[in-house]
């Protein structure tokens, strides 16, 4: 009778755990990739006329392009158009990103944009688009016969992203949302929990034939039905704790990411504490990182408000991006500040980059501090949240098998 208790614990720790663990590491690690692909890509060169015809029928190098869809060619080409030039994208056995609208609007919430998750669709099972979508590809860029076309090359993976967003926002939606909500909600999950159920649940109808096994055949049936107690009494508030920890651990990745996305543009060599670090974007548009001081209250001028660094003013627009980050680092009034500038007499003027995929943006405190700090939170909230689920099981499942022993004689 052992061996049946050993079976039944097999079955439910693999069909319940082990294989919706595998799937969720596949998922995580796909969003990953990702998110780093994003990354890279938007430190490419734009695509030019002036890149393209500098070589025939050769590979150029890596590069990205906006524009809105032009034509479709054939089953796997597509042509964007920037309304100067068109470049052409081979989407044989490429996965499209699709952004939506709400992941990119100014005044959506913040947990609104990040509860917003991308979608991932083969090419292949995109059987229309209507001319004049918005579409973003980054990668390998070749010249053909005198036209620029991008596909796969190499270990350069062809990024192709379809958006409903402004092209400002495609890096940080991109960044927000994606990721899984819940990497144990996969493809996996369904069936591995659905087989695992019915499996201990015809276990469980055998041995109820048998008088001495009735406890086992009570417990294969109490472990079949697990999958239902974390929504019964008296534990189901834990289920909403167990939910609202781990929204909390995605939102504290996401700023983990979110603070640390200007630093791409910058060596880890030239961050060396310095008050002013200076670089060029990948359009050769100048590009600083300015760790200043701000007043209790933004005196705004004309141009915007003014903070101090190094003794000297920097004047920044009243519109940058302010991220209020959980929690605060550094003193009171200390801040990082990322865009483009010029100098004038007495200080420097930042500015919105020309680049689309450049942040102009204000962080309160370090960023790389501000990042190692909410991936701790992150860790602690999902083991938080991770135990409180456990702790669920471990009220609802022992109450499920003394209800049962109760209605089934």
């Amino acid at each position: 009778m052992v061996w049946y208790l050993v079976l039944i614990l097999a079955v439910a720790l693999l069909f319940y755990a082990a294989l919706p663990g595998i799937g969720a590491f596949r998922v995580r690690g796909r969003w990953r990739v990702f998110r780093q692909t994003i990354h890279e890509v938007s430190r490419y060169p734009t695509a030019t006329p002036h890149a393209v015809g500098r070589e025939r029928n050769a590979f150029i190098g890596l590069f990205r392009f906006f524009g809105a869809l032009e034509a479709i060619q054939g089953e796997h080409r597509i042509w964007i158009s920037n309304g100067r030039f068109s470049v052409a994208a081979d989407l044989r056995n490429v996965h499209v990103y699709l952004i939506p609208e709400d992941g990119g609007q100014e005044n959506a919430s913040a947990s609104a944009a990040e509860d917003t998750e991308l979608r991932s669709v083969p090419w292949s099972r995109i059987f229309s688009l209507p001319e004049g979508t918005p579409v973003f590809v980054g990668g390998a860029l070749f010249s053909e016969e005198g036209r620029g076309v991008f596909r796969g090359y190499g270990k350069a993976r062809l990024l192709v992203v379809i958006h409903d967003c402004p092209r400002e926002s495609i890096v940080e939606s991109a960044i927000k949302g994606g990721r899984q909500r819940n990497e144990y909600m996969n493809p996996f999950t369904l069936p591995s929990v659905a087989i695992g159920s019915l499996t201990l649940i015809l276990l469980a109808y055998s041995l109820l034939a048998v008088p001495e096994a009735r406890i086992l055949a009570l417990s294969a049936l109490a472990a079949g039905l697990a999958p239902v107690s974390p929504f019964l009494p008296p534990g189901f508030p834990l289920y909403f704790a167990y939910r609202r920890y781990w929204k909390k651990a995605r939102h504290m990745r996401v700023q983990r990411d979110i603070v640390r996305l200007p630093l791409r543009y910058f060596s880890p060599s030239r961050d060396d504490g310095s008050v002013w670090t200076t670089t060029l974007l990948p359009d050769r548009e100048p590009y600083i990182m300015v760790r200043a001081t701000r007043p209790e209250q933004d005196t705004a001028g004309e141009d915007g408000f003014v903070l101090t660094a190094g003794g000297r003013r920097v004047v920044v627009p009243r519109d940058i991006q302010k991220i209020d980050t959980e929690p605060r680092q550094g003193k009171a009034g200390e801040c990082v500040v990322f865009g483009r500038y010029h100098e004038e007499a007495g200080g420097l003027v930042l500015s919105k980059p020309e680049d689309p995929m450049a942040e102009l943006v204000l962080l309160p405190g370090d960023p790389e501090s501000i990042s190692a700090t909410s991936d701790r939170m992150a860790s602690t909230y999902a083991i938080v949240s991770g135990l409180f689920i456990v702790l669920n099981a471990a009220i609802n499942i022992p109450l499920m098998f003394i209800l049962l022993s109760l209605l089934i004689r």
